[in-house]
């Protein structure tokens, strides 16, 4: 529990370094959904690099952001979040996605070996339907 909730705090920190010092080489991400919303990303650089550059969801992009509530759960060789969080586009503030995540970290020797991301990937879609010229990485698509 103790190393799932630092690395947590590294990444929204942007502490890439330190994030990466909590994964296994192989690190496995998964993220719920078809891609380019979901998908699953091998290895440290790769899991990394998607982190960076917002390759899972909507994209990076000037977001607003409300975490509602994170629920911790520690299982043997595991820690489940539950999360709510709000989110919506600077350039459209009253079109709020209101999403349900729980996230399944798993490890291996005191480190993380694999993170599933568990969405409703249709939150997102519909999201993108509405809003896809303000995503950059739709907007050329």
């Amino acid at each position: 529990m103790r190393i799932a909730k630092a690395y947590e705090a590294a990444l929204f920190a942007g502490r890439m370094d330190e994030v990466a010092s909590y994964f296994t080489d192989d690190v496995v991400y998964w993220v719920a959904g078809a891609l380019p919303l979901g998908g699953s990303w091998h290895g440290r650089d790769a899991v990394l690099r998607a982190f960076v550059s917002r390759e899972f969801g909507l994209g990076a992009a000037d977001w607003g952001y409300e975490d509602l509530e994170r629920t911790w759960y520690d299982a043997d060789d595991r820690v489940i979040v539950e999360i709510r969080e709000r989110s919506w586009l600077a350039s459209s503030p009253d079109d709020v996605m209101d999403q349900r995540t729980c996230v399944v970290l798993r490890f291996r020797e005191g480190r993380i070996c694999e993170l599933r991301d568990y969405t409703d990937s249709h939150v997102y879609e519909e999201f993108l339907r509405r809003h896809r010229a303000e995503l950059p990485k739709f907007a050329g698509r």
